[in-house]
């Protein structure tokens, strides 16, 4: 019986994929396909994980049990399963040029900056997580030519390449809640992301640097050098990686050094969480108990 019980658990944790490793995956835009690396450390863990359409691929993010691919030349959001099976696509009606992508209490956030092909040009268009359209709101004078969303304080940040504000709060329905953070130390924000202190990395592709800014005010904490800077990440270990045009880096907090880890065309960086489900524990359980019962 003790024996029995533990092929059970066993089991049932393969099937609700509690024992799959988490990563951080990336879009190369250079070379067309997704790119994972370990979350503790930014070593690569797989640098083909599946091939891309092309179509100059942003941001890679896990919605559902899919993989969403946003594509800022494609005017789509490419749809992938977790292994790399197409399964469609949004757009191309509705969407051009876009960029960063946010899933914020269920609803999913693309950041747009083009008028072909129908779209709205400067704005955040919505979908829910089934690709169902769900309209769009303006950023025109507020978040110019947005690039990046992160959820925050129960709404959300929209990164700007342009002024007037570097980063503009908003709420989940698209109304302006005011500047986040606008100065000269940041210039054409792109990819927002939590560090481990709770305050805001922030990728700065024309300030070249990755700036940490107060989660509360916006204010700056503190900065480092990152030539064109467009993803980024921290790391379980402490350090940071980011990515530009030539790959992705690993900065080393304690020597103020950064590393090149990867060789592509870096795009935003995600974490994929370990895949623990219940129900797919529960469903593992309940498979094996009626296998044995039949035995």
């Amino acid at each position: 019986m003790r024996n029995f019980l533990g092929s059970l658990m066993a089991a049932a944790l393969l099937a609700s994929g509690a024992l799959a490793q988490p990563y951080i995956m990336m879009p190369d835009s250079t070379n067309n396909r997704i790119v994972t690396f370990d979350p503790f450390d930014g070593s690569v863990m797989n640098p083909n994980l599946f091939a891309l359409a092309g179509g100059t691929p942003i941001h890679a993010m896990v919605v559902g049990n899919e993989i969403w691919v946003s594509e800022q030349g494609g005017d789509r959001v490419s749809r992938w399963s977790m292994t790399g099976t197409p399964l469609g696509q949004i757009g191309t009606a509705g969407l051009d040029n876009i960029r960063g992508m946010g899933l914020v209490a269920g609803t999913v956030y693309v950041t747009n900056a083009g008028t072909a092909n129908g779209a709205p040009g400067n704005a955040v268009v919505m979908f829910d997580t089934n690709g169902n359209p769900m309209g769009s709101f303006t950023t025109t004078g507020l978040a110019p030519s947005p690039f990046g969303i992160l959820a925050h304080q129960g709404g959300i940040l929209v990164s700007s390449s342009s002024g007037n504000n570097d980063i503009h709060k908003f709420n989940l329905a698209g109304g302006s809640i005011g500047a986040f953070h606008n100065s000269t130390s940041l210039n054409f924000a792109e990819q927002m992301n939590y560090a481990a202190d709770g305050n805001v990395l922030v990728a700065g592709f024309s300030s070249n640097n990755v700036v940490r800014l107060d989660v509360n005010t916006g204010a700056l904490i503190e900065s480092f050098a990152a030539s064109g800077a467009r993803g980024v990440i921290q790391l379980g270990n402490g350090n940071i990686m980011w990515t530009n045009g030539s790959g992705a880096h690993v900065f080393n907090v304690t020597t103020r050094t950064s590393s090149l880890v990867y060789s592509g065309g870096g795009r935003y960086l995600e974490l994929v969480p370990e895949p623990m489900s219940l129900f797919g524990l529960g469903a593992g359980l309940a498979l094996l108990a009626r296998r044995r019962r039949k035995a």
